[in-house]
């Protein structure tokens, strides 16, 4: 049976595709497997029998002398390795297969779980977002309302004060010197008093104007009155006189329809019978 020698590194048989080595303690490799083995092992020793090789008996290349026709023979045993390795190989990429698909199941199912938990949490996501947007306008109207509150209560001190200096000053316009004399007692000393009736001051000056104000409006108006009654006057002596020249009027027209009665009088009791006259009609 002829000889079917193999790479104890690889596993694989020789071939004439690649060259193979050996060394001295007899063990051969292919060369480019022996190489890669003296780069990671941590010594140079022999992969099967571990002793130690140098550089120079390393024989870097074996020649073979094969017959043509032991090319073309396959051994049985061999093809049976080969069937059997094959099978395993098979074997094994089944398995791995298998495992392969179980995890894709397993990551599908994950990613069917987390896809689930994405939507889940993006809709509470929205909800929160709804719930921010409420919340935010709810805030800036109860902001706006505090903001009115805090004018409101400003606006109505502010009216206070002025109300409560307003009744100072109508006291004050209306009070006789004791009262007066007493009310400025009243206000103590200090920058608060002098504040206190410096306001006064100018509110009796802003009366002082708006009196004059509406004393000069008072006399335009009155003036302006006047001469709507002058000239009311004069229209109404200018109707009146129409009215007496028109009466005037109407009486010489009565008086010349008289006449014409008395005229036409006679002629018409000779013609037998009685007519309305032309005054009488008038009448």
């Amino acid at each position: 049976m002829p000889i079917r020698a193999l790479c104890t590194i690889c596993s694989d048989f020789f071939d004439h595709s690649r060259d193979v080595a050996a060394i001295h303690c007899g063990h051969t490799f292919h060369s480019h497997c022996l190489i890669q083995w003296f780069e990671t092992a941590p010594s140079r020793t022999c992969p099967q029998c571990r002793i130690q090789v140098g550089k120079r008996t390393i024989i870097n290349k074996l020649y073979f002398d094969l017959a043509q026709e032991e090319e073309n023979v396959l051994d049985a045993e061999f093809l049976k390795n080969e069937l059997d390795n094959t099978r395993a190989l098979l074997s094994q990429k089944e398995k791995e297969k298998r495992d392969s698909q179980l995890i894709i199941d397993s990551l599908r199912d994950t990613l069917d779980e987390r896809n689930a938990t994405v939507e889940s949490l993006q809709r509470a996501l929205d909800k929160a977002e709804m719930l921010c947007s409420a919340l935010k306008k709810q805030m800036k109207y109860l902001e706006q309302q505090q903001d009115e509150a805090k004018q409101a209560r400003e606006e109505a001190r502010r009216l206070r004060s002025k109300m409560k200096n307003m009744e100072r000053i109508e006291l004050l316009l209306q009070s006789q010197r004791p009262e007066v004399e007493e009310m400025i007692r009243d206000m103590g000393v200090g920058q608060s008093a002098v504040e206190q009736l410096a306001v006064f001051c100018v509110s009796l000056k802003k009366e002082y104007e708006n009196l004059k104000e509406a004393r000069k409006a008072s006399g335009e108006l009155a003036d302006k009155l006047k001469k709507d009654l002058f000239s009311s006057r004069s229209k109404l002596q200018t109707v009146c006189s129409e009215l007496d020249q028109a009466k005037l009027e109407l009486r010489s027209s009565q008086k010349d329809l008289q006449s014409a009665d008395k005229e036409i009088a006679p002629s018409s009791c000779g013609d037998g019978g009685p007519e309305a006259s032309p005054a009488s009609l008038w009448r």
